[in-house]
């Protein structure tokens, strides 16, 4: 009995999407301390890429409902504000989802606009913070020590995880999408 993809999907993105926020919270913890300065903070945006991914080749409807609830089950796990992520990662999806038209269905696309989801997020984030008077750190001082190890870090988490994506894509039936 073969599955349909949209039942495939229904099912593989909220346990993606969950797996993102479990590996989120420890993959910077074991990340050696080596590699990054005493001052310096990294971020894991592994649930981000799976959300910026999603809704950039699926047409499920569903995304923007999964990115907001993922985005308060991220935040219930982190201990933030409630309601921080799950507006950002709400606004991130719609976001593709509505410029995702205008550009090729190809991983460096998909890859781009994963680096400029992950600068928006930790700088509303950080604005957020800021305003509210959680932090006191820096414009210049975020971006070199969280916002710029945060991208290195991420861009190389995506580039690992390119072929286990495009394995998961090929399997919901989006062979013709993942051209790098």
């Amino acid at each position: 009995m073969k599955i349909s993809r949209d039942r495939k999907a229904r099912w593989l993105i909220p346990l993606l999407l969950f797996i993102g926020i479990i590996v989120d919270a420890a993959l910077p913890a074991i990340f050696p301390g080596a590699f990054i300065g005493s001052s310096q903070i990294i971020i894991s945006h592994l649930t981000l890429f799976y959300i910026v991914t999603f809704s950039f080749y699926l047409r499920d409807t569903h995304i923007l409902f999964y990115a907001f609830i993922f985005g308060l089950v991220y935040e219930s796990y982190i201990g933030t504000v409630l309601g921080v992520y799950a507006t950002i990662y709400l606004l991130i999806a719609y976001f593709v989802i509505k410029i995702r038209k205008y550009f090729p269905k190809k991983a460096f696309v998909n890859f781009m606009l994963f680096v400029v989801a992950v600068s928006l997020v930790d700088f509303f984030v950080y604005v957020f913070y800021f305003e509210l008077g959680f932090t006191n750190v820096y414009l210049t001082t975020f971006l070199v020590n969280r916002l710029g190890p945060t991208l290195i870090f991420n861009v190389v988490l995506a580039f690992l995880l390119y072929l286990p994506t495009k394995q998961i894509l090929s399997w919901l039936g989006f062979d013709e999408y993942i051209i790098f």
